[in-house]
């Protein structure tokens, strides 16, 4: 971090660094750094990443591991009773 305080921020050369921003590697003061998801970021890649399309699941694919989720949960169940029963009758 030394050679950080050593530096200006690209926007404001009078202020010392405080970050990177990690998107365009420009050095920013603590007024210009915008923390997204816990990284350092400028005014501009912000702006840049909150209006990025939002990836959603495709709704076949969430279908199909809710189908595969009940089956396993059913197969888990059945194979429970059978042990109970199995159990029960060496006793």
């Amino acid at each position: 971090m030394d050679a950080l305080t050593r530096q200006s921020c690209a926007e404001h050369p009078e202020r010392h660094a405080h970050a990177v921003c990690m998107a365009c590697r420009k050095i920013l003061c603590q007024e210009c750094t915008t923390l997204w998801e816990g990284i350092n970021y400028c005014q501009q890649c912000v702006g840049q990443l909150a209006s990025a399309p939002v990836r959603r699941a495709r709704p076949a694919g969430t279908l199909a591991m809710l189908a595969l989720t009940v089956l396993l949960a059913f197969a888990l169940t059945r194979l429970a009773v059978s042990l109970g029963v199995l159990i029960a009758g060496m006793f």
